[in-house]
């Protein structure tokens, strides 16, 4: 596992996390007399009669859980332990295929009957081209989709932006510096036995020289 691996990793966790801690609540509406969403409260602090609204949840982790997924395969290192893509444009395709599947399939609420009692409330996502007289876009939660996208992207590009060369460069003398002091032996044996090697050749060729002169 790469360091681009990690941290996609580290991120889809604390994502799940802050799901977790604040996670879409809904509260039974008496005009429908069923639950209907209400909005994102942290967990230990919900208002009264209000419920996780597990299915929504669900689905975010879900979300959550399949981008991290496409990220880190994406990542997966190749020649060198280097990733397959560079890390900012995978992030810069990844943030632009999300919102496009944002405005696709948008929340939807349902808009209720004449003389019916209440405003509209959310009723699920569905695709944005397929017409419904009894149904407009809920747009509060489709701004918060935007923003959650938009910001993850953000986070990320930075994240998963290069090492400077100086990084780089300090990483590799710390490792010359702990490498195995038995491999530091072995090249030092080497480069004895080849100079050792080369003065044994010169030498040979040196007394082939001053045997031709005195012929």
């Amino acid at each position: 596992m790469n360091r681009y691996q990690k941290i996609v990793l580290a991120g889809a966790f604390a994502n799940a996390v802050l799901l977790m801690l604040f996670p879409p609540f809904e509260v039974e509406s008496l005009a429908r007399g069923a639950p209907v969403f209400d909005a994102f409260y942290p967990v230990f602090a919900a208002p009264p009669y209000r419920v996780i609204a597990g299915n929504l949840l669900y689905f975010v982790l879900f979300a959550v859980i399949c981008n991290a997924g496409i990220a880190w395969l994406a990542l997966t290192g190749g020649k060198e332990n280097r990733p397959r893509f560079t890390p900012r444009n995978l992030i810069m395709v990844m943030g632009f295929v999300n919102l496009l599947v944002v405005f696709l399939f948008p929340p939807y609420e349902a808009v209720p009957l004449a003389g019916g009692m209440g405003g509209g409330t959310f009723d699920g996502f569905a695709f944005a081209l397929a017409e419904s007289a009894r149904r407009r876009i809920f747009v509060p939660l489709l701004y918060i989709e935007v923003l959650y996208v938009l910001i993850n992207a953000c986070a990320f590009w930075l994240a998963l932006g290069e090492r400077s060369a100086k990084a780089v460069i300090d990483d590799s003398i710390q490792e010359l510096l702990t490498e195995d002091p038995r491999r530091d032996a072995e090249v030092e044996e080497r480069v004895r036995q080849g100079v050792e090697e080369r003065i044994r050749e010169e030498a040979k060729a040196a007394g082939r020289a001053a045997a031709s002169r005195k012929e």
